[in-house]
């Protein structure tokens, strides 16, 4: 069954009011080749046609090309095909479907057993299944890889965008198979990119984020400076201990820590000025108050270059950086 007979059984289904705004969007050689299709239809089985609307009412919910407003429209057609009280049905379980996570399923599993299932699968179906778990999941999944996977699955989940529900079908179903579960799922957005590689990664370990990092530069380095520009937020001074801070503010200006710090949190504010001396402590509040209002592209400016401070002096091991939340000190 082609897509085309599957759009020719749904515009024959839902009549001309519908068909003309579709029609609208494409080109005059797919119209004519659409409505061939319509005219050759005979008899088609109702319950097929039921199914393909189904199918197309749940491809519409999730992936509306516009961007909004899916459940909206599914809303609508399955009301202009349907009776109000089977309308209603059929939208409740699409519904409750769509709001369901994919691979849900595996978020109570252990680390280990998802390796298991998903070892020997390619590497874009890992970085599907990885950019869909919950960040802390998908980061201990990814450090108990091999190190040549390692790089590959993260720079592929970096470059993700869409993904077809298609392709996220068939990734389920494949581990569906593995571990004679039922998963239905119809959902599609926008995953992968770099916030969730990023979370993934601030949860590695130092050692698994290093040898990620450096596999991405190997392949792309402008990916790589972008994760490594975002890996550190400026707020995450409040969480750096005083011995590293001291020793990144003898490294900042005081210009650059003065317009960094306008606009932040309170605890932020505070935890820098209790790590200076009270001279310049009360130098950095004069300053913050001749600076007046200032644009929010310098403070960001000021802050990165802070952030740059701080990832130098880390990589060169005169700083120790941990604000993941628990810490592998013992006393």
């Amino acid at each position: 069954m082609t897509a085309r007979y599957k759009a020719a059984v749904i515009v024959a289904q839902l009549g001309p009011e519908v068909a003309k705004p579709v029609f609208a969007e494409m080109q005059a050689e797919e119209i004519q080749e659409l409505a061939s299709e319509v005219a050759r239809l005979k008899e088609v089985d109702p319950a097929l046609a039921l199914e393909i609307i189904r199918e197309f009412v749940t491809f519409a919910a999730s992936t509306r090309l516009a961007g909004s407003g899916g459940l909206d429209v599914a809303r609508e057609l399955l009301e202009q095909v349907f009776d109000e009280s089977e309308a209603a049905d059929m939208f409740e379980h699409l519904e409750s479907s769509i709001a369901e996570a994919p691979f849900n399923f595996m978020r109570k599993m252990d680390p280990s057993q998802i390796i298991s299932f998903i070892k020997d699968e390619h590497p874009q179906i890992i970085a599907i299944v990885l950019a869909y778990l919950p960040s802390d999941l998908a980061s201990n999944v990814l450090a108990s890889m091999q190190e040549e996977v390692q790089g590959t699955v993260a720079e592929r989940i970096g470059m993700m965008g869409r993904v077809n529900p298609d392709a996220v079908r068939l990734v389920e179903s494949i581990l569906q198979r593995k571990m004679s579960n039922v998963l239905v799922t119809t959902e599609s957005s926008y995953i992968g990119g770099i916030d969730p590689l990023i979370s993934i990664i601030q949860r590695t370990d130092r050692q698994t984020e290093k040898i990620l990092l450096e596999a991405i530069e190997e392949r792309d380095p402008k990916l790589a400076e972008t994760i490594r520009a975002n890996l550190f937020l400026f707020e995450d001074v409040a969480k750096i201990d005083d011995r590293s801070l001291q020793v990144v503010l003898r490294e900042v200006s005081p210009q650059d820590l003065a317009m960094s710090l306008k606009g932040v949190s309170e605890e932020v504010h505070e935890k820098v000025l209790g790590n200076l001396s009270r001279r310049a402590a009360q130098m950095l509040e004069e300053e913050l108050e001749l600076m007046g209002r200032v644009r929010r592209s310098s403070v960001e400016e000021a802050q990165g270059k802070i952030v740059a401070v701080i990832r130098r002096l880390e990589d060169k091991g005169d700083i120790e950086i941990d604000v993941g939340g628990v810490d592998d000190f013992v006393a």
